[in-house]
C-alpha cells in the first residue's frame, strides 16, 4: 500500500525531471507543422559569357604610379648595415595667433570661472558663471572694498568686449582683450579696470 502512494509521486518526480510533457511528447506542443515546399523553384538555364575586364579608370587624384613595377625595380632584402642613417624632421614651426582673430574667437565658456581683478590700488577676485541673471549672467565678487566692484552681479559678452553690470543691469565697466586671459577697460566713473587669470 505504501508503494502504491509512492507511485504517483515518483510518476511526477519523473516527468518533472524531463522539463515538461512536450518535452516527452505527451502534450499537444509535439504538432506537426506543415511546410508546403521548401525547395526553390529552377532558375532558367541561361548561358553564361566570360570575357576579361577592362582597365579601371585613371583617377585624377591619385599619384601618378605605375601599374606594374618595372623590372629594375625589385630590390634585394636590407639589412640594418646598407641603410643609410635616419634624417630627423625639422621641427614644426609655431606662430603666434594673430590677436585680432583670437579677439573675434572669445566665447561666453573663455570667461568662466574665477578671475583677479583689479581696480586703482585693489586688488579682489571676480567669479563669473552661465547662471542667467539681470544684465546678462551671473557674476560676482569677494574681497572687493569699493562700492563699484562690489556691487558687479552680471556680465555680459558684446563681440569682444566684456561689460561687467552692476545689481540692476545697468553696466559697471566695459573691458577689452589685452592678451592671454586678460582683459583691460575702464569703469564707468573712468577708473582703470583689468581682470586676469
Amino acid at each position: 500500500m505504501r508503494v502504491g502512494r509512492l507511485a504517483p509521486i515518483l510518476l511526477t518526480a519523473a516527468l518533472a525531471g524531463c522539463g515538461s510533457f512536450g518535452a516527452v511528447g505527451l502534450g499537444p506542443v509535439d504538432q506537426q507543422r506543415v511546410v508546403d515546399n521548401d525547395t526553390l523553384p529552377p532558375v532558367a538555364a541561361v548561358p553564361i559569357e566570360k570575357s576579361a575586364l577592362p582597365p579601371p579608370a585613371a583617377d585624377p587624384n591619385a599619384p601618378g604610379l605605375p601599374a606594374t613595377p618595372p623590372a629594375s625595380a625589385t630590390l634585394p632584402p636590407a639589412d640594418a648595415a646598407t641603410l643609410p642613417p635616419a634624417t630627423p624632421a625639422a621641427p614644426a614651426q609655431v606662430t603666434a595667433p594673430n590677436t585680432s582673430t583670437a579677439r573675434a574667437e572669445l566665447g561666453r565658456t573663455d570667461l568662466l570661472g574665477g578671475w583677479s581683478l583689479k581696480s586703482g590700488g585693489e586688488s579682489c577676485q571676480l567669479f563669473m558663471t552661465l547662471t542667467s541673471w539681470t544684465g546678462g549672467y551671473r557674476a560676482s565678487t569677494r574681497g572687493c572694498t569699493s562700492p563699484t566692484l562690489k556691487g558687479i552681479s552680471a556680465w555680459s559678452l558684446s563681440g569682444s568686449q566684456v561689460v561687467l553690470a552692476g545689481s540692476g543691469g545697468s553696466p559697471v565697466a566695459r573691458l577689452s582683450p589685452a592678451g592671454t586671459n586678460r582683459f583691460e577697460g575702464s569703469a564707468d566713473s573712468g577708473q582703470p579696470v583689468s581682470f586676469s587669470r
